[in-house]
């Protein structure tokens, strides 16, 4: 199976895990919130961000021994593969083992310190079922799932946590419906996790017969986990520590608040990841084959879908989103969901967010992993300081604005570094393909926002998202085939061949 097709296969299914996890999470979100109130939310969401910090103790491993397994791979040095990931096992364990001990010592002091209306027994277990299943993953998995990715089989990966997603959905809205504890929401979860870790294990172990995990390890070729380590504390920080601080320091009810909206976002973002993230690997392939002049020309046509893709998306999700909110909390009581200063911060954040993915990707794949630690080094201290500060003084919003901020430097960091740096080019296609389109549609959110008709009921509401769609990805695509014709020809020749080569399989 060609790049091609593997990136095809890994972007398709990860949108339909990426859809139905967002959707189904929605969905189950608003029976929590609608049978176990706001409070119970702020602690499950604030839950899932606490794992997401302790999982800095990974260090950045997986990304590095995905990098170090490249050139092995494509030669299809076997001793070499064994002798890395036999190397990655061992790692592994030891991470587990330490997640798990650090996960049940912050557990127990973070159930002591969180503002909730609840027990404190309820906040302990919730936090401690979630380590359980990240470090079981840590411990037996993550090896696996490291080959696959390298081996740009992703979509192996999706597929699985589509089915475990599914099972474990279902076994939540069942128990909810049934009125059962509200510790079963998180015990669900946490079986669905070592599920899918278990079902990852058993088909890498019959697919990839010649793996040996007692080889002699090659700690040697694992390169740039000390610089990589330095990148997960900076994505940490500024994806999970919102919603800890808010929790802490303002209360678990308005950490449900931001937990809501920023689902809505995450569903865009992961939508979004599933395809940028698809290409990813195979672009570290194509630097280690390929002249740099080549490589640039395919990356400016990746770097000009994603931000087309972006702003597309956004569009509609601005439009909608407090519309959404209106429908999504109907009924509920405990607090007012309602906030446009929220929805508009948390456009922007997920804006600069991405725009500079496909940069940070290349600096990542090419092995730059040094430049990546001095920016991301830099954007953690600037973010730390802001939080400290923006809390301070403005509360509740200081704390998004800090994370807005620190977006903003990162994505001019990286974004410069690959175009000017490392490309050797000149920054102004980018911005000049970029700027235009972005304040185009800016006019264009603030004309459908005061044009749009009341929506109050879902089917309402999905035809005015179908119609808008369809308005926005017309503008945006006529734009392109105006000012950015040579690009777009070539993405769309790039799309044909990938179609045509599915229906020669």
């Amino acid at each position: 199976m060609s790049k091609s097709a593997k990136s095809f296969y890994t972007a398709l299914t990860g949108i339909v895990f990426n859809v139905l996890s967002g959707v189904i999470g929605l969905i189950v979100t608003r029976l929590i919130i609608s049978n176990y109130g706001s409070d119970f939310n702020g602690i499950n969401s604030t839950a899932n961000q606490l794992i997401n910090m302790l999982l800095v103790v990974e260090g950045g491993f997986t990304l590095a021994i995905s990098v170090s397994l490249f050139i092995p791979i494509s030669e299809n040095n076997v001793k070499m593969i064994n002798g890395i990931l036999s190397a990655a096992s061992k790692i592994f364990k030891k991470i587990g083992i330490l997640f798990l001990f650090a996960g049940i010592f912050i557990s127990v002091l973070y159930s002591l310190v969180i503002k909730t209306n609840l027990s404190r027994e309820i906040a302990l277990l919730t936090f401690f079922m979630a380590t359980i299943s990240s470090a079981f993953n840590l411990f037996f998995a993550v090896k696996y799932r490291i080959l696959l990715q390298t081996e740009q089989k992703e979509y192996i990966l999706n597929s699985i946590s589509t089915f475990t997603l599914m099972l474990t959905q279902s076994l939540i809205v069942l128990s909810v419906l049934a009125n059962g504890n509200m510790l079963y929401v998180r015990l669900f979860i946490m079986i669905g996790a070592i599920a899918n870790s278990i079902i990852i294990m058993k088909f890498c172990k019959r697919k990839y017969e010649f793996l040996d995990f007692n080889a002699n390890p090659q700690y040697d070729a694992i390169k740039g986990t000390k610089d990589v380590f330095i990148q997960k504390i900076t994505s940490m920080l500024y994806t999970s520590v919102p919603i800890v601080f808010i929790s802490a320091s303002i209360g678990t009810t308005t950490a449900s608040i931001y937990a809501v909206y920023n689902s809505v976002f995450l569903l865009l973002k992961n939508i979004l990841y599933s395809f940028i993230s698809a290409p990813r690997m195979g672009f570290g392939n194509l630097i280690a084959q390929r002249k740099k002049d080549y490589v640039y020309e395919i990356f400016l046509q990746y770097e000009m879908l994603v931000g087309n893709s972006l702003l597309w998306l956004l569009s509609v999700a601005t439009v909608l989103i407090i519309p959404f909110i209106k429908l999504y909390t109907l009924g509920v009581s405990d607090t007012n969901y309602l906030n446009w200063k929220l929805a508009i911060i948390l456009v922007f954040i997920t804006f600069f967010e991405i725009i500079h993915v496909p940069s940070g990707n290349i600096i990542n794949m090419s092995g730059n992993f040094k430049v990546a630690k001095t920016f991301q080094t830099i954007a953690s201290v600037v973010l730390l300081f802001l939080l400290i500060v923006g809390n301070y003084f403005m509360g509740f919003y200081g704390i998004l604005v800090s994370v807005l901020l620190t977006s903003i430097i990162l994505a001019i960091f990286e974004i410069y570094f690959v175009h000017k740096i490392y490309f050797e080019k000149k920054i102004t296609k980018f911005l000049l393909s970029i700027i235009p389109q972005f304040l185009l549609i800016s006019g264009i959110i603030i004309l459908e926002i005061n044009l749009l008709p009341l929506i109050d009921n879902y089917l309402m509401f999905f035809l005015v998202a179908v119609i808008l769609s369809i308005i926005n990805g017309i503008l945006i695509l006529s734009y392109n085939l105006l000012f950015n014709l040579d690009v777009t020809k070539a993405i769309i020749i790039k799309i044909r061949s990938i179609i045509s080569e599915k229906q020669g399989d």
